[in-house]
Order: C-alpha cells, then structure tokens, then sequence
C-alpha cells in the first residue's frame, strides 16, 4: 500500500516589500496573507532590496520639495520620519516571513529553489520607478522550467513603444499564468504578443475583508475627537481646498499624514509624521471623510467605507482611474453642503464588486498553485 506524505510546496513573492510607503507595505501584507490561506503552502517574501527603488526611498526621506515652506518643516520633523522608519519595520518584523537579504540578480539565484514564483502587486512593472524595466521583477532569475505567475502588477500607465512590448513580451513567454492591475490598450497588444490577454485582478488590499483591515487598525481611534483626513502623495493646492470647503461645511478639524510635516495655512488643524502601516489604517478607518490623490488613499477610502473626495495624483493617474472605473463612481467634480455628508456611491454595490473581484482572484490564485497531498 502506497505511503501518503503531506509535503508542503513552497512560494517565493516578490514585491516592493520594504518601500518606506502605506501602499506598498500593506498590499504587500495582504497577498503575502492571502497565499497563506492556501492549504499546504509555504510563503516567503523575496527580500530583493532594487537599488533605485532603495535609492529613491532614501532621498524621499529628506526634504525635497518645491515650497520653501515644505523643506522648513521637513527639517523641523526629521525625528518623527525616524519614528516611522522604526515603525514600518517593526511591521515587517511582526508581519512578514522573509527569505534571506537579496540585492541582485545573484543573490536571488543563490536562494532555495521555491515550487512557485509570484511577482505582485505594486508598480513592479513601471520602468519609471525601477529606473527602467526591472528584469528581476519579472522573475527572471527563476530557474528554468520553474513556475512563474503574476498577481496584478502595474506598469503605472499604458504603454505603446514597440520595442519595450517586445521586451516585455519576452519576459514573460514564460509565464504559467499572468495577471494586471490596469485595464489598458496595451494589455490587447500583449495578448497578441502572448497568445493570451493577461487577466485583470484587484489590488491586494482589495484580497482581505474590512474586518480584517478594521482589526489590524485597532478599535481605538489614535485622535479622539471626529475628524477630515488629508493624505497626499503630491502636494497638491486644489485638493487642499477641497479640504478646506469640506472644514468649512462640516465644521471639523483636519488631520494630515505628511512625510515632511508641511501645514498648508488656514486648513490643517494636526499633521503626523511619524504614523507607520498600522496607524496609517487607524486614521482611515476613523475618519469622517478622506481628501486624497494617493491610490492606496482611495483603496482604503473604498474598504473603509469612507465618504471622500479623491482625483488621480499628476503621475500615473491611470491607476486610481480605473478603481473608479471598476467601482462604477463618478466622484463628484466639487465639495458642496449635499455631497459632503452623504456617500457619492452605492455601498451595497462596492460590496458585491469586492466579493466578485475577491473571488476571480481567488480563483485565479487557486488554479494556478496546486498544493496538497503527493503521493510515494
């Protein structure tokens, strides 16, 4: 009689795992979570360190910035960016399984060989952010034969250069499965290219149920009084304004989550420097209503459940658009005594749209990853 052994597969993932930002820390939690709902298998975070992703995210952590105002307060709040570089890595040590230090091609190829590759989410595949098209993102390290899968990676916008399709094609012939975040004309481009359109799945965050958001958060508000919650990834005057007419109708103080503590005058009441991935999903969470271009920002405006006001950040404002598109609202153009108070969508419909898109991706993740029980 044949012996039955339950032997546990093994999946690497690779993501902007250790960038000093909201989104990418909490996606990168929540698929990391998601594929260890799989049964039979072992998750572990590549910990590849891109040298111009690192590179950026160090000099993010000085001043830059175009208001004199801006680079002042960036001075005066250095110790609370320290706290919350502290911050964000008691997050990783607490929630993430990590493989050994990686900080190139080499050192990822040195690394046990995993039975799935997973690359995703983030913007992994913007040549913009990784200083052109990054081929370790693109799993190409793996060894041969080794089973490659995308969970919905951004390119940050479409694309139409022949030449960087064809590389990008290349890269991923290999694929067993591939996925995007982005509806775009580009994916019909690669589909020719392929053989087959890549798939269009959600964002990680999108993967975790409310609860699941609202109890990592914690029930107890960090401002104890109701709130307005300003958080930008550009500053950007116009959305201050929002901010300011939604002060002025709901008669609240606003908060701000700033990287360099910058005060817009006559608008933001409190600004914190120092919140790290959990306190970022506490001010969420709590918030009487959101101002934001960042679309982690609108991400959790959505889970949450939030009244806000969002528009698409100058760079690749392809992303947010399309949630919106996905969610079928229509934001409103101005903040007006009718609209500040009441929700702009249907939340019943949110709710189903979550669950499909929970479930295509589910699917997508469960076809594509056998596990369980092997047979000697």
């Amino acid at each position: 009689m044949n012996n039955i052994v339950k032997t546990n597969k093994r999946a690497g993932m690779l993501t902007f795992h250790f960038a000093n930002n909201y989104g990418a820390a909490l996606q990168t939690y929540a698929l990391q979570y998601t594929l260890n709902t799989l049964p039979d298998l072992d998750v572990e975070i590549l910990d590849y360190w891109h040298w111009f992703v690192r590179f950026t995210d160090f000099a993010r952590f000085f001043p830059i910035d175009k208001n004199p105002k801006g680079i002042l307060s960036g001075l005066q709040t250095f110790p609370g960016r320290v706290r919350r570089l502290r911050k964000f890595r008691e997050f990783y040590e607490k929630y993430y399984t990590l493989s050994k230090r990686c900080n190139n091609s080499r050192d990822l190829k040195k690394l046990p060989p995993y039975d799935y590759y997973i690359c995703g989410s983030d913007q992994i595949w913007n040549g913009t952010v990784t200083f052109g098209l990054s081929p370790e993102y693109f799993l190409q390290f793996a060894p041969e034969g080794a089973a490659r899968i995308s969970y919905a990676p951004s390119f940050g916008g479409d694309i139409s250069d022949e030449k960087k399709l064809e590389r990008i094609a290349g890269m991923l012939k290999d694929f067993q499965a591939v996925s995007v975040r982005e509806k775009a004309q580009m994916n019909q481009l690669l589909a020719q290219k392929l053989g087959r359109e890549p798939e269009l799945l959600a964002d990680p965050t999108f993967l975790l149920e409310r609860e699941h958001w609202a109890r990592l958060a914690g029930e107890k508000p960090l401002i104890k009084q109701k709130y307005i919650l300003v958080y930008l990834m550009q500053n950007n005057e116009k959305l201050y304004q929002y901010a300011k007419k939604a002060k002025e109708l709901l008669g609240l103080p606003v908060v701000a989550i700033s990287r360099y503590g910058y005060k817009a005058d006559g608008i933001i009441d409190q600004v914190i420097v120092d919140a790290g991935p959990i306190e970022f999903l506490n001010l969420m969470l709590h918030a009487e209503f959101v101002c934001t271009n960042s679309f982690h920002g609108l991400a959790f405006s959505i889970i949450f459940e939030k009244k806000f006001f969002s528009f698409p950040s100058d760079r690749f404002s392809t992303r947010s658009s399309n949630l919106m598109e996905l969610f079928h609202m229509n934001p409103p153009k101005t903040v007006t005594k009718e609209n500040v108070k009441t929700r702009f969508y249907d939340r019943e419909e949110v709710d189903r749209i979550t669950r499909r898109e929970r479930e295509r991706a589910l699917t997508y993740l469960r076809q594509n990853i056998q596990t369980g029980e092997e047979r000697l």
